[in-house]
C-alpha cells in the first residue's frame, strides 16, 4: 500500500480499538508527520481518506475529530433481540377500537382540530394524576427522542462540552448529544467520586435514566438521587431525567423531578411502555426554562397529532393502561425467568446477577467476545465507549409474539451450545 494508505489504516485501528474516542481531537497533521517520519502531504491525504471513509470530522481553525457512530440498530438475525419495545401481538386492539370508535361517534370532526402546541389540556390533565405530576410546566412530545431533541434546540450549540453522562448509557442520547463525558456506573447508580471529578463550572446538563436504567436495568437508591441533587442545586446544572420504564418497577420511587423541579428536565415515552406506534411522551421542564421549551417546541411546527392525544387520554382514563402494564409485567416476569434459565445453563459464558434488573431487557456480561456476522442482541460497544463493556450484551425479550420467542430461546441454546464447543 502507499504510505499514506498505511497510515490511514493505524488511525483507523486507533479509533476501532478506542484508543481515539468519538468526538476526541486526534493529533494534528503536523505531530503525525512527525509520528510517521514523512511529510505533512502524505498525512494530509491519510485524513483525506479517512474523512471520505467517514471516520474523521474537520472542523475549521480546529482541527480534526473521530466522528460519532452513525448505527442504526437493525436485526439481520433470524429473532430479533435488539429493538426494545412490547410486540403490538400483546396490545388490546379490541379495547383500542372501542375507543377509536367512541372517539369518532362524539367527536367527529373535531377529532382533527388542531392541537395546541403544549398538548391538548385534558390529555395533560390525566398524565398529571397518572404520575403525580404537576402539568403547569408539562409538554406533550412525540416520545422521549423528541424530547431530548427539543432539549438539544434549548441548551444551544456545544453541548457536547457541557454535558455529563452515564456509562453505559442510551445510544440516541450519545449520538444527539455527541457525548465526550461520561461518569462510571455502580450497581445503585453514578460513581459519586467520579462524579465530583467530572463536575465543573462548564458543566451545565447531567442526562440520566434513574429508574430501569438502559442499558443496565438498575435503579438508583434514593440515597444517591439525594445526593446527585444536592450537587445540581450547588453546582448550578440542570438533570435530564429520563424516565425510561418506570412502571415496571415493583413500587412508585421518587424522582429526580420530585426532588429538584427547578433542575429537573423530566421526559417520559409513553411509546415504550404500550406498543412502537403510539409515539407519544410528555415533558416537565423547569419554570425558568417553560417558555423557551414551548418556543421552541412551537418553531420546530412538531405538534403529537391530537387524536392520538384523545386516544391515550381514553386508555389512561378506562383503566385499561394499566390493565396493560400489569399484563405487560406478568409476561415480563415469565419471559425473564426462561431467559435466564437458558443462560444460566452456560456458566461457561455467562456468570452473571440479573436480580436487580428490571424492564424486559437483560445485560449480560460474556467471559470471551461473541463474533458472528448476525448477532441477535445489542452489542455492549453501542452503548459505551469503553473497553469494559466489549463482551456486554443487551437482550430484549418483549418485542417478539409468543411462538417466535419460544423459537428464538431455541436459537439461542443452540448458538450458546456452538460458541461453548471447541
Amino acid at each position: 500500500m502507499a504510505l499514506f494508505e498505511n497510515i490511514a489504516e493505524e488511525i483507523r485501528k486507533r479509533i476501532q480499538s478506542g484508543q481515539y474516542k468519538p468526538g476526541q481531537k486526534i493529533p494534528s497533521i503536523r505531530d503525525m508527520a512527525v509520528e510517521f517520519e514523512c511529510n505533512k502531504l502524505t498525512v494530509q491525504k491519510a485524513f483525506e481518506r479517512l474523512k471520505q471513509d467517514r471516520y474523521l470530522d474537520n472542523i475549521v481553525g480546529s482541527g480534526s475529530f473521530v466522528r460519532f457512530p452513525e448505527n442504526i440498530s437493525r436485526s439481520g438475525a433470524v429473532y430479533d433481540l435488539k429493538t426494545a419495545y412490547v410486540s403490538e401481538h400483546f396490545f388490546p386492539h379490541q379495547v383500542a377500537r372501542n375507543i377509536f370508535n367512541h372517539l369518532f361517534d362524539t367527536e367527529k370532526a373535531g377529532l382533527f382540530s388542531t392541537t395546541p402546541v403544549e398538548g391538548e389540556k385534558d390529555f395533560r390533565e390525566v398524565l398529571g394524576r397518572q404520575f403525580r405530576l404537576s402539568t403547569d410546566r408539562m409538554l406533550i412530545v412525540s416520545g422521549a427522542q423528541q424530547g431530548l431533541d427539543l432539549t438539544a434546540k434549548v441548551f444551544g450549540a456545544r453541548l457536547a462540552d457541557a454535558m455529563l453522562f452515564e456509562d453505559p448509557t442510551y445510544p440516541g442520547a450519545i449520538s444527539l448529544f455527541k457525548a465526550t463525558h461520561f461518569v462510571p456506573m455502580e450497581k445503585d447508580g453514578p460513581d459519586l467520586s467520579m462524579l465530583d471529578r467530572a463536575l465543573s463550572p462548564k458543566i451545565k446538563l447531567f442526562y440520566t435514566m434513574p429508574t430501569v436504567h438502559n442499558p443496565t436495568g438498575i435503579t438508583y437508591s434514593p440515597e444517591k438521587k439525594r445526593e446527585i441533587a444536592d450537587r445540581a442545586l450547588t453546582g448550578d446544572f440542570y438533570i435530564i431525567e429520563d424516565d425510561y420504564l418506570s412502571e415496571f418497577v415493583r413500587k412508585p420511587v421518587t424522582r429526580f423531578v420530585d426532588i429538584v423541579p427547578e433542575k429537573t428536565v423530566y421526559i417520559k415515552s409513553l411509546t415504550q411502555t404500550t406498543v412502537s406506534g403510539i409515539r407519544l411522551g410528555f415533558m416537565i421542564v423547569p419554570d425558568s426554562l417553560y417558555d423557551k421549551f414551548l418556543y421552541t417546541k412551537y418553531s420546530s411546527d412538531i405538534v403529537s397529532p391530537g387524536i392520538m392525544q384523545k386516544f391515550m387520554k381514553r386508555f389512561i382514563q378506562t383503566g385499561a393502561y394499566g390493565e396493560y402494564v400489569a399484563g405487560t409485567q406478568r409476561r415480563i416476569n415469565r419471559r425473564k425467568k426462561r431467559l435466564i434459565k437458558v443462560l444460566n445453563a452456560y456458566p461457561a459464558l455467562f456468570g452473571g446477577n440479573w436480580d436487580k434488573q428490571s424492564g424486559y431487557s437483560l445485560w449480560v456480561k460474556s467471559s470471551m467476545k461473541i463474533d458472528l456476522p448476525h448477532l441477535p442482541w445489542d452489542k455492549g460497544e453501542n452503548f459505551s465507549f469503553s473497553r469494559a463493556y466489549k463482551n456486554h450484551l443487551k437482550i430484549s425479550f418483549m418485542n417478539l409474539g409468543s411462538d417466535d420467542f419460544e423459537r428464538s430461546l431455541r436459537y439461542l441454546e443452540e448458538l450458546f451450545e456452538r460458541i461453548c464447543t471447541p
